[in-house]
């Protein structure tokens, strides 16, 4: 976890797949799977604040949930511009604000290193809900769990394509860290040019084409993204059936959502 000294007091945060070591991944997803149907009220007397810079409807709406299930309450402020951010008030001032008010504060924002800065003024845990085009690493226990759970409890020896948006992807870029620490894993990047996987971070056995065709027969696990026009990408694509029927038969399909055109709904009845 990131640690910071505030005052005196050590705080945990979660700002990023780094910061989870697999132990503490595997006993997550062990709890949740031995106890996905049971009620509890351990959190109860607790307060999230989910604070939403940018849309959001699964992780805000999953984390209001989470909390509520476990008896705790959520401040949901899921649109920032009905809050002092439109006066002109800083992340950091209303972050300092919503600590007095919370025992945790989920964070979505448009840019890149946001938490890290919302951390470093917190008395209270940060969990990066989203920083821009940079990590999701709550998206990524949700998907490294569903890989976990379809490949007999093991992370090992799969090849992930993963389509689409790989530029401005911060759901991609959290999973292939994680995936990136288990053994004989293979990588294949397909976009066009100019949506491609940032090649400073390209981990090895990679491959990289614009084409699915060249990996789909041998994909394990197709991980498709949306092009995201509010980071001014500008490309449309779909897969369609047919290229998707090429998947073998223990293949999973994947999407983070929300999705725009990217899987044919009709794949969703097979």
């Amino acid at each position: 976890m990131y640690i910071n000294n505030l005052k005196g007091k050590y705080v945990q945060h979660l700002l990023s797949v780094d910061d989870m070591s697999e132990d503490f991944i595997l006993e997550i997803w062990t709890n949740a799977l031995k106890n996905k149907d049971t009620n509890s009220t351990s959190l109860t007397g607790k307060i999230l604040t989910n604070l939403f810079y940018e849309p959001s409807t699964r992780t805000s709406s999953s984390f209001y949930s989470a909390m509520t299930k476990k008896g705790g309450s959520v401040i949901p402020i899921n649109n920032v511009k009905f809050s002092s951010v439109t006066k002109g008030e800083t992340l950091e001032d209303t972050i300092i604000t919503m600590s007095t008010m919370s025992d945790s504060i989920v964070l979505r924002h448009p840019e890149v290193g946001s938490a890290e800065r919302a951390a470093k003024v917190s008395p209270v845990p940060i969990i990066n809900g989203g920083d821009g085009d940079g990590e999701h690493p709550t998206q990524t226990l949700l998907d490294g769990l569903t890989i976990y759970s379809n490949n007999n409890n093991n992370l090992d020896n799969l090849n992930v394509t993963f389509i689409g948006d790989l530029k401005n992807g911060r759901t991609v870029k959290s999973l292939v860290k994680l995936l990136s620490r288990y053994k004989n894993n293979n990588f294949n990047f397909i976009s066009p040019d100019n949506l491609r996987y940032p090649s400073d971070i390209l981990p090895i056995n990679s491959f990289e084409s614009d084409k699915i065709e060249d990996v789909i027969s041998k994909t394990d696990v197709l991980y498709v993204t949306r092009v995201q026009k509010e980071r001014g990408s500008d490309h449309n694509y779909a897969l369609t059936e047919v290229t998707l029927s090429k998947l073998n038969d223990k293949a999973i399909v994947m999407h983070p959502l929300p999705r725009v055109n990217e899987i044919p709904k009709e794949f969703d009845k097979e």
